[in-house]
């Protein structure tokens, strides 16, 4: 791996920063709205690619409490952070027989397709000490997604032919019969995040 310049450290530490508060915006935004900003996972109609490769669209999510999470393999520390908790909470909460915690759905969706293809896509999820649901698929199709589900990502070129992506950095929660929820913020403490998931399997 090349060493950053200090140019490149400055924006993965604003790009950082932005992801922190458009978490708390989105946050607040949602506490604030009356039914909630985003739509039921029935309304959000992708058809895109796993992982593996398999064809997955909405529908294929339905049926089980979900998390879903949206950012890029090449993303430097909040992404991967947020995949861990995320495989941590389920481990806890599986350990401790809650009530359909085996059912719990970690889906992570990637906000840059044009790198994170399946193959890429499967080899970084593999890290992860739980089965991750990754979803990938082609630009257009992608951007449509994400719009969809409310999410905002804008490329950050960092020089060198590289960029990183700034993205929506909350964890999307939805019940088990497709219905919004709420979010984890990135900066939320384990002990919340980890109450918010028994909520969810709890309804």
């Amino acid at each position: 791996m090349k060493q950053l310049s200090s140019k490149q450290i400055a924006v993965i530490f604003i790009i950082g920063l932005l992801a922190l508060i458009g978490g708390f915006a989105g946050q607040h935004y949602l506490k604030t709205s009356d039914k909630g900003l985003l739509p039921s996972l029935s309304a959000t109609d992708f058809s895109l690619l796993d992982h593996q490769g398999q064809a997955i669209t909405n529908d294929d999510l339905a049926g089980k409490p979900t998390a879903i999470y949206f950012g890029f393999t090449w993303c430097p520390d909040i992404c991967p952070t947020t995949l861990s908790q995320m495989a941590d909470i389920k481990s806890e909460l599986i350990a401790a027989n809650s009530k359909g915690a085996d059912d719990l759905q970690l889906v992570f969706f990637t906000v840059d397709p044009e790198r994170d293809t399946v193959t890429q896509m499967s080899e970084y999820l593999s890290l992860f000490d739980a089965d991750i649901i990754g979803i990938t698929g082609q630009s257009d199709e992608i951007a449509q997604t994400l719009q969809r589900f409310g999410v905002f990502a804008k490329r950050i070129d960092t020089g060198d032919d590289e960029y990183l992506v700034d993205h929506t950095a909350s964890v999307f929660l939805y019940r088990s019969d497709g219905q919004f929820k709420g979010t984890i913020s990135p900066a939320e403490p384990y002990e919340m995040a980890l109450a918010k998931m028994e909520k969810l399997l709890a309804q």
